[in-house]
């Protein structure tokens, strides 16, 4: 039989259910017991026990503070000055009939802490056998998340959780969609849609007020669709290679000046952002610049839009035919 900590006085279990601590709790990295804590336990816990110990261990929990004792093997003796080996608690009918009785509704802390008292048992055995009787659930904790799984919600971290369950069922794994949330928050993931912009954030890299975002979704320049039928914010959902169509098709109606540069030739030049062959997306790309930045050399147009100085110096040939920019 295994031995495990004495209670210290009669009321060890009221001092650890109500789990006082002395200071700020330790968190982070400083939540892992160190070699002068576990010294300073081993000192003071055999003397006094947990109320001893909280003083010259602040940041640690009287539970914290009870558990490190009986993981490093540490006893202290209890009134008759012996040191006890646990009791062997066992049941019996009555008991059981008891515990049956307290937890055929769903009981609160204290019913459970009177039911312990009328058994003279422990709380934690109480909660114990209704587990072993079948009426509590018990509950399980959830297998480690391996790295594939990791993977696949990191990168599609913009879906909803639903979206994200049924991708990693498809993949053999199971987990509920709070799990889901709560791992993406943990991980810190960025759960901003890289395909999609609601009209705020278009208006800020547009350098345009909302209003003017709204009244080219309203005239049929740009496409856009609802997010919810009912809302009252943002509603509006504008995928990337729609807002590329409207530049290319409207150029007139964009203030290039305005526009976040390094957005604009991420969204024109890289694979998916236009609805245009690459091509044509990168001849766009060209054509948009040289408008805005006339100051702009071949050479410089190149290494802003990933071309060649020859190429640029074609597609402006090409629209200076069709005077699509000044000679």
């Amino acid at each position: 039989m295994n031995l495990a900590v004495a209670r210290e006085v009669d009321g060890i279990r009221e001092l650890l259910d109500s789990n006082p601590m002395v200071g700020a709790r330790r968190d982070g990295s400083r939540r892992f017991w160190t070699g002068r804590e576990e010294k300073l336990l081993r000192e003071n816990y055999p003397g006094g026990g947990v109320s001893a110990c909280l003083a010259v261990l602040p940041g640690r929990s009287a539970k914290s503070i009870y558990m490190r004792a009986g993981t490093l093997g540490l006893l202290r003796p209890g009134p008759d000055g012996k040191v006890h080996e646990r009791q062997a608690w066992e049941s019996s009918e009555q008991i059981d009939l008891i515990i049956r009785r307290t937890y055929q509704k769903s009981p609160s802390k204290g019913d459970i802490q009177k039911c312990a008292a009328t058994c003279g048992r422990p709380r934690w055995w109480v909660s114990k056998r209704a587990v072993k009787l079948g009426l509590v659930v018990p509950r399980f904790k959830e297998p480690a998340w391996s790295e594939v799984e990791i993977e696949i919600v990191t990168e599609n971290a913009h879906k909803a959780p639903a979206t994200l369950q049924k991708m990693l069922r498809s993949k053999g794994f199971h987990r509920t969609e709070t799990a889901i949330f709560v791992k993406l928050k943990r991980i810190g993931a960025d759960r901003t849609d890289p395909n999609h912009l609601n009209a705020n954030q278009l208006a800020g890299v547009m350098g345009v007020d909302r209003k003017t975002v709204s009244g080219w979704i309203a005239k049929g320049w740009l496409k856009a669709t609802r997010r919810e039928a009912t809302a009252t914010d943002d509603f509006w959902w504008i995928h990337r290679r729609d807002v590329a169509r409207f530049i290319v098709e409207n150029v007139a109606a964009v203030d290039l000046r305005k526009v976040d540069k390094f957005w604009f030739v991420d969204l024109l030049v890289h694979e998916g952002a236009s609805p245009h062959a690459k091509a044509e997306s990168k001849q766009a790309a060209i054509l948009a610049l040289a408008a805005a930045r006339p100051d702009l050399n071949n050479t410089q147009l190149a290494a802003m839009t990933d071309s060649t100085a020859t190429a640029v110096a074609v597609v402006k040939s090409k629209a200076r035919h069709r005077k699509a920019v000044p000679a």
